[in-house]
């Protein structure tokens, strides 16, 4: 019996979810390079399962998609259109793309529950066990980072990353992405350069 090849796991280094989601557009900054790791409803679930954003699980999101999958691409599509939003209203300061996360936060409200936590001490949102679960998820996510201290964004220094995260070294001084992807690629080019001149 075969086992279907494990999903390679979604970024995770942005410091906060949400521009994990924004990282999940692979070089950017580079039209012919860039790559879209959301490309279907399913890849949006995965991202929402790996960040423990779907509390029923994915099981049930996957079953609505298949039975529904026009609906499942309008909801792909509105996750698309959130995550560029957080680019854009956090990288771009655009109000604009504010409002878009503004209205999707309400919307996401109206659909989900308020529910006790474990520790019965607090409450949390619940996201709707529909297909527009995720794209609640990623609303809250969105509107969690709009509000918090925002100092610390950066996007990568590489020309053509495009990756962005919180800055949150002691010295804010953090350049790369990654110190092992963007941080040696550049240090190898620029010793390549000064060896060449």
């Amino acid at each position: 019996m075969s086992l279907a090849p494990a999903r390679p796991e979604f970024p995770a280094v942005a410091g906060h979810s949400a521009l994990d989601l924004v990282d999940t557009v692979h070089w950017r900054l580079d039209a012919d390079r860039s790559i879209d790791t959301l490309a279907s409803f399913d890849d949006v679930v995965a991202w929402c399962e790996q960040f423990g954003l779907l509390p029923g699980g994915s099981r049930e999101s996957r079953r609505l998609a298949a039975a529904a999958p026009d609906a499942a691409a309008r909801e792909h599509a509105a996750v698309v259109e959130l995550r560029e939003a957080i680019y854009s209203a956090v990288f771009e300061s655009s109000e604009a793309a504010a409002q878009v996360i503004a209205r999707e936060y309400l919307a996401a409200l109206d659909r989900s529950s308020l529910v006790p936590a474990a520790d019965g001490a607090t409450w949390s949102w619940r996201p709707p066990a529909d297909l527009t679960g995720p794209r609640a998820a990623v609303a809250e996510l969105a509107h969690d980072l709009l509000r918090s201290d925002l100092s610390g964004a950066r996007q990568c220094a590489d020309d053509a990353c495009g990756w962005v995260y919180l800055d949150t070294s002691p010295r804010h001084n953090r350049l790369w992405c990654t110190s092992a992807g963007c941080g040696n690629r550049n240090r190898v080019a620029r010793h390549q350069a000064r060896k060449r001149a």
